[in-house]
């Protein structure tokens, strides 16, 4: 039989005597099915309650299509729940900040469709973030602002949430913001002159109890666009650490808070300067060690560099040849263990047939093309004794070995 749900006509009882109707297993974990139940279960994009009954914690709750409800009750110690009657506890804090969630969620998705015309097609409530993905292709901040502004004003006018009971015929006394996903006892939850929505969550009775709405960040998906939002003590936190963030970065630099994203602008382009000068500078080095170390008449090169980066012994290898060297096989240990090959363009030998046995030596991945391979290994040692492998392989090939 389908357990019976106190928590659809009321989610303030937090404490209740639960008596239980079965014990069993969801999904491979205990759990135990009471008579009655305000335990909330996952669904409708709504986390499921949190609690104890008993001296158990209840760790998930989950209902079947039968309607029967599941209170996982993982470690409970043996014998633990062998009694009938218990005293059940719900976790008020999880509890309030769901209802919360879901109250501002009808709220926003009612404001995003009046006032730009976006309808909500899916929602989620996560532990951290909620989530609704809406029929607009793109947002702005601006956008955003006037549709928070009306979200708000509403959660501010403190309005009492009504919930009804009715059947097939009875739902189309009732202008829903989209069609209900199921049929027989349905129940709607209106927030007068606002929303209306098919919706089997927890709410808060009030719309004052939302606290407050803020998107706080969005992405386009599928052509669409999914909004983040957090409600009520959600959005406080996160008020808090983001005004701490910025008022301290604000304040390190000597500037005022709206000056802080210009100068980090001002701050990344030029980095993004001083960068590329760098790179500049530290090919012309690169170059000229090259030409140094490849002579007059060109050599072939081959080295082991204890710690340098990957870019610039790419940079080396391929400046080597362009000074003439025949071949050039290097590797470095650090920071990311990896050898480069190469050899002159007017040679003859394809270094990807010797790529199999590099990338077996190296321990790692990678490839390239005839004249230039570079394979990643998995720690220093294993690069040298890859590097040796191969530049007695190509100086065997080429008949051209390194002084």
């Amino acid at each position: 039989m389908a357990s019976v749900r106190l928590d659809y006509d009321d989610a303030y009882t937090t404490r209740f005597e639960a008596r239980v109707a079965s014990r069993g297993e969801h999904r491979g974990r205990p759990a135990v099915e009471l008579e009655q139940t305000y335990f909330f279960p996952e669904s409708g994009g709504q986390e499921a309650d949190r609690g104890s009954i008993g001296a158990t914690a209840v760790t998930d709750v989950q209902v079947e299509d039968g309607g029967r409800v599941w209170h996982v009750v993982e470690g409970a110690a043996p014998g633990a729940l062998d009694a009938d009657t218990h005293e059940a506890s719900l976790d008020w804090t999880r509890r309030f900040d769901h209802m919360q969630q879901h109250t501002g969620q009808h709220i926003l998705s009612a404001a995003l469709l009046r006032v730009i015309e976006a309808p909500t097609l899916s929602s989620h409530l996560g532990e951290e973030r909620s989530s609704i993905e809406v029929q607009r292709p793109d947002v702005d901040w601006r956008t955003i602002e006037r549709v928070e502004a009306a979200a708000n004003a509403v959660v501010w006018e403190d309005r009492a949430i009504e919930r009804h009971w009715v059947d097939d015929e009875g739902i189309t006394r009732f202008q829903l913001r989209k069609p209900p996903q199921v049929s027989g006892r349905i129940r709607v939850v209106e927030i007068p002159d606002w929303d209306v929505s098919a919706c089997g969550g927890t709410h808060t009775r009030r719309t004052g109890e939302v606290g407050v709405i803020k998107v706080v960040r969005w992405e386009k998906v599928r052509g669409n666009v999914r909004l983040e939002f957090l409600c009520g003590g959600r959005a406080l936190a996160d008020h808090a650490w983001r005004t701490e963030g910025m008022v301290e970065a604000a304040r390190r630099r000597t500037l005022k808070d709206r000056e802080l994203l210009e100068h980090l602008e001002r701050a990344a382009a030029e980095r993004d300067q001083w960068k590329k000068r760098a790179e500049d500078l530290t090919k012309r080095v690169v170059e000229q060690e090259a030409r140094d170390r490849v002579g007059t008449p060109p050599r072939p090169l081959a080295g082991f560099h204890a710690s340098r980066p990957r870019e610039e012994l790419r940079w080396f290898a391929l400046a080597a040849l362009a000074a003439g060297a025949p071949w050039v096989a290097v590797a470095a240990g650090a920071p990311e263990p990896v050898v480069i090959a190469g050899r002159a363009r007017s040679g003859s030998l394809d270094l990807r047939e010797l790529t199999p046995g590099l990338i077996e030596r190296a321990g790692g991945r990678g490839g390239g093309g005839a004249d230039l391979v570079q394979v990643a290994a998995t720690d220093a040692g294993s690069a040298q004794r890859a590097l040796e492998w191969i530049s007695a392989a190509i100086a065997e090939r080429t008949g051209v070995p390194c002084p």
